[in-house]
């Protein structure tokens, strides 16, 4: 597991923040116990390397559709050992579509969990964060989790053909208007960059890809949607001053593709 260095300049932004993206972490049936603890120990390491943390942003999903209750309790493991080492900081949660694939009474419960750990889950929800070390007391950010329909990522029969496009009526259906700026938009996919950027956001965070699965000279070959040479895999993307990173995530099937944690330090 390796960890990215980056740095976004925005330009509203009131202060500079230092944000760890996690995603795509992927405990599921078929990871072990073992294997989980390992994976959480990687993370925290990485974690340490960084010289200041003032949020934890994780973008979707934590566990896979196929769960063991097992692989539940490790992700919930997870949070808790995040929130030991930021005791102060921000930790959000927003959902990916392996979540909301889950039985409604599955996934509630387990947003219970994550929030008696300390994380603030935005389904489709806005939260305002004043960063009072600043000089100015009155400066704030505003987070939010989009939590897109599944008619994003799979058909009504379960396929991946004709699959519906993001758009700005979309989101604002999900969340309403883009609350205010600077805004930080979690939000599972990368494919609706355009429509994010029309939609206000300042700065969006999103996995899903898992970094192309398979990876050559910086090209990811394919994605979870089963196309070929997805455009937008890995690394920082801008769309007329909409700063994104998409993270190659950390679990499932990969090649060539380091399992990885983003450093995030924007100003």
């Amino acid at each position: 597991m390796e960890l990215r260095h980056e740095k976004l300049r925005v330009k509203n932004m009131p202060v500079k923040l230092r944000l760890l993206h996690i995603s795509d972490v992927h405990f599921s049936a078929g990871t072990t116990h073992e294997q989980n603890l390992r994976v959480i120990g990687d993370i925290l390491a990485l974690a340490r390397q960084c010289r200041r943390i003032d949020a934890v942003c994780i973008t979707g999903d934590l566990v896979s559709r196929k769960f063991s209750q097992e692989s539940l309790d490790d992700a919930v493991l997870l949070v808790r050992r995040l929130r030991e080492f930021l005791p102060s900081g921000e930790i959000f949660y927003s959902m990916g579509n392996h979540e909301m694939d889950l039985a409604a009474a599955v996934r509630e419960k387990f947003k219970r969990r994550i929030t008696q750990e300390g994380a603030v889950v935005l389904d489709n929800e806005c939260h305002e964060v004043f960063w009072t070390w600043n000089e100015n007391s009155d400066d704030r950010i505003c987070f939010v989790g989009l939590t897109l329909p599944q008619k994003v990522f799979k058909n009504p029969e379960g396929g991946y053909l004709k699959l519906e496009q993001v758009t700005v009526d979309m989101i604002e259906s999900c969340v309403g208007a883009c609350p205010q700026h600077p805004c930080i938009l979690l939000a599972h996919t990368p494919l609706g960059l355009s429509a994010y950027a029309q939609w206000g956001a300042d700065i969006v965070l999103a996995g899903h890809v898992h970094g192309g699965i398979v990876r050559f000279r910086g090209t990811g070959f394919l994605s979870p949607e089963r196309r070929f040479l997805p455009q937008l895999t890995k690394g920082v993307y801008d769309e007329n001053g909409c700063m994104m990173n998409v993270s190659a995530g950390i679990g499932k099937f990969r090649m060539n593709n380091p399992a990885e944690v983003v450093y995030l330090e924007i100003g």
